[in-house]
């Protein structure tokens, strides 16, 4: 699949502001847009990825995408849960360069990879689906930044079982709930929350994974507790016995994350999110967060390059039982009447 210049491209005027990739055309951001009847906003079918670019320490290497094959798996991944053919993804790698390019992205970025069903249609309608990548700066939150930590509430909201919606799909309507979770958590003075179980267990925050630290052993809930299964979760699952710390993916109730040593977030956006409060209480190893610090300087020093990568394996399963893809392994809906190809 080429790409080909947009509305500018021929002769035109310079766009404003950065180039995207949308539906097979490199246009102006503002241009990238998805019909108001499309299935993707009537009903919020529209899976995505973000994937960090970092800088190397090497001269001359430029960018390089983080755990870029992972993402694309999970990308599929959520692809076939959502019944959307996934063969556009085969093309992001070339995409993202091609992006980095003609932006002339030269500082660490976010990449934003999107499939959307895109057709007009019902609710039982099949679409095309369209690919959109855009690549934009994006530094340090200042959680990381400044070191100041984030205090944290246990939301009222809770994350729905996969019985409701399947927790592994990366699909935009999964996020309506933690968005409410979030807001309610910010009016009431917090910097986030994390969302429960509807058997009260500890999930995961609206857009990060959580971990605590209990001495040198380190905690995240199971992915059976409505979890979405992170690239940066399982970064830190393979990275922690490295460094000496013991991992589990074990049953966390909201006592627990109050009365651990450490407690953070993890995720592509936010990269680590030390957590200073709980609801009022105070990790005991803050502010110093030994473990906490262990990996992020592990994390930078992988991510420019100045240190080997570790192997990092994604599963939507605890442990080492591999990829599947839902409650029906085989559904193909590509090529069934009404799926298109992107």
């Amino acid at each position: 699949m080429g790409s080909e210049a947009g509305p500018a491209g021929a002769g035109g005027p310079a766009p404003a502001g950065p180039l995207v990739y949308h539906r097979e055309q490199l246009v102006p951001a503002q241009a990238a847009t998805l019909p108001v009847g499309s299935i993707a906003l009537r009903y919020g079918i529209s899976v995505f990825e973000g994937v960090r670019l970092y800088r190397q320490e090497a001269p001359g290497l430029g960018l390089r995408p983080w755990l870029l094959d992972q993402h694309l798996d999970r990308l599929r991944n959520s692809c076939r849960l959502m019944l959307l053919d996934d063969t556009c993804c085969d093309d992001v790698p070339r995409i993202i360069d091609e992006l980095v390019a003609v932006n002339d992205t030269q500082v660490d970025s976010y990449a934003r990879i999107a499939v959307s069903a895109v057709d007009a249609g019902g609710i039982g309608d099949g679409s095309e689906a369209a690919l959109t990548v855009s690549v934009t700066p994006s530094g340090r939150k200042r959680w990381l930044r400044d070191g100041e930590g984030l205090r944290l509430t246990v939301s009222s909201w809770q994350r729905p079982s996969s019985a409701v919606f399947p927790s592994a799909a990366k699909n935009i309507s999964a996020y309506a709930g933690p968005r409410l979770a979030l807001a309610q958590a910010v009016a009431a003075g917090f910097d986030s929350c994390l969302l429960c179980t509807a058997e009260g267990l500890v999930s995961e925050a609206p857009t990060a994974t959580v971990f605590l630290a209990e001495g040198t052993r380190l905690v995240t809930p199971r992915l059976g507790d409505a979890v979405l299964p992170g690239i940066s979760r399982a970064w830190v699952l393979a990275t922690a016995p490295r460094l000496g710390l013991s991992v589990a993916e074990e049953a966390v109730t909201p006592d627990r994350i109050r009365q651990a040593d450490e407690v953070f977030l993890c995720g592509t956006g936010i990269e680590f999110g030390p957590v200073r409060e709980v609801e009022g209480y105070t990790p005991a190893r803050w502010p110093q967060r030994p473990a906490t610090a262990q990996l992020v300087a592990a994390y930078f020093d992988q991510v420019r390059g100045t240190a080997a990568s570790n192997l990092v394996t994604w599963s939507v399963k605890d442990g080492p039982d591999g990829l599947v893809t839902g409650p029906d392994e085989q559904a193909d809906p590509v090529g069934q009447p009404g799926y298109g190809r992107c």
